[in-house]
């Protein structure tokens, strides 16, 4: 297990964001060969894997991993010799009272949604968990009130799909357990709800801040627009759809408050985020992002956009993601930009549109509920 003091992630966060791209990219080898030297040492999958590696390798020397055959070598694949699948799925489908139990006493862990019917366990141990949490605090929510979401402090209310299983409502239901006492501070309402339902239970709620689908969040700043919705938010968060620069400015206007959107994915964690600004920059200090081709092949920072992309997380030691394919689209962008010195990294999402039925007004969101669950 690799573990690192709060102060010293704190550090080499902040001044990650500091250097120069050269420099940066030059601490990204240094933290790949050190995450690639450890693995060779602790997993006998990926020492296998590896086992042809050239004594001076690179990147792209490195073997494309996918899903399928990490989750059918998963006990080899960690590099915990206790950890096994059994033990790791027993612990993410643990009852909601037991949220705040670490897996053998030192790791978290949790599961992929699973659309693709095939889920995948993740466990995270101090040194990921500390480096990616100040990869929020200080980037994501750098000039946001740290607590926004802490429902001990403040009044949150999230839109989102309501379904047993929905890995959004089990982290929901956890947040209330976590937080006994706290119950009337929190305020869970279904995608499923139609929009004037919806305004109405939030007027009755007042909460300090949200989170949603940007597709519900657009059609709430709308109705704050018409004077319908009267909230007055410290902060918005938006997550698993497409945030376009017109919808993050639609919010900002109607909100009056600061917007965060965070593109992460629970393999990965957080890629990129949004910096006060409309914009979703790389944390390539942490995070490596390959965009490839139809067959994998890395097509670097071009106007092309990816068909998909290659992922390796630098701070995850126990189960290590190493050009992990995704088949996100996207591509990079490394022209200077005034809000924060990382590259940008846009990404060509799902946007749902709205409909309105008999004077109700739904997203589509609502409409894949059952396939996502």
């Amino acid at each position: 297990m690799k573990t690192i003091e709060l102060n010293k992630a704190q550090q080499l966060v902040a001044e990650g964001i500091l250097l120069s791209d050269a420099d940066r990219q030059k601490l990204q080898q240094e933290r790949l060969h050190e995450l690639v030297d450890y693995v060779r040492q602790h997993s006998p999958y990926l020492a296998k894997l590896y086992a042809h590696l050239p004594e001076t390798y690179s990147l792209t020397d490195l073997p494309i991993t996918k899903k399928a055959e990490l989750l059918e070598n998963y006990n080899d694949w960690v590099t915990d010799r206790e950890l096994n699948l059994e033990k790791v799925l027993s612990y993410v489908g643990r009852e909601a009272s037991k949220a705040n139990e670490l897996l053998l006493g030192k790791y978290s862990a949790l599961k992929t949604s699973g659309s693709s019917g095939n889920p995948l366990p993740m466990v995270r141990d101090d040194h990921r968990n500390k480096i990616h949490g100040q990869l929020i605090g200080q980037r994501l929510c750098g000039r946001m009130d740290p607590d926004f979401l802490n429902i001990r402090k403040n009044r949150v209310a999230t839109v989102i799909h309501t379904s047993n299983g929905a890995s959004s409502y089990e982290a929901a239901k956890r947040i209330l357990v976590a937080n006994p006492g706290y119950e009337d501070n929190f305020l869970c309402l279904s995608v499923l709800d139609n929009i004037n339902h919806i305004v109405e239970k939030l007027n009755r709620f007042q909460p300090d801040s949200m989170t949603g689908y940007p597709s519900v969040l657009v059609q709430l700043a709308l109705e704050q627009q018409k004077g319908n919705l009267k909230l007055n938010l410290k902060a918005l968060a938006s997550s698993a759809e497409m945030l376009t620069e017109e919808n993050f400015y639609l919010l900002q206007n109607a909100f009056n408050c600061p917007i965060a959107n965070n593109y992460c994915m629970t393999e990965g964690g957080e890629i990129a985020m949004t910096h006060n600004c409309p914009h979703l920059h790389l944390n390539e200090d942490w995070i490596i992002v390959e965009p490839v081709d139809k067959d994998m092949n890395p097509i670097g920072e071009t106007d092309e956009w990816s068909e998909g992309i290659l992922v390796t997380d630098l701070s995850n030691y126990v189960q290590p993601i190493i050009r992990y394919y995704v088949n996100d689209v996207v591509r990079i962008k490394r022209t200077p930009m005034a809000c924060c010195p990382l590259p940008q990294l846009e990404i060509r999402g799902r946007v749902f549109p709205t409909y309105t039925i008999a004077g109700n007004t739904f997203t589509a969101a609502a409409l894949v509920t059952k396939s996502e669950v």
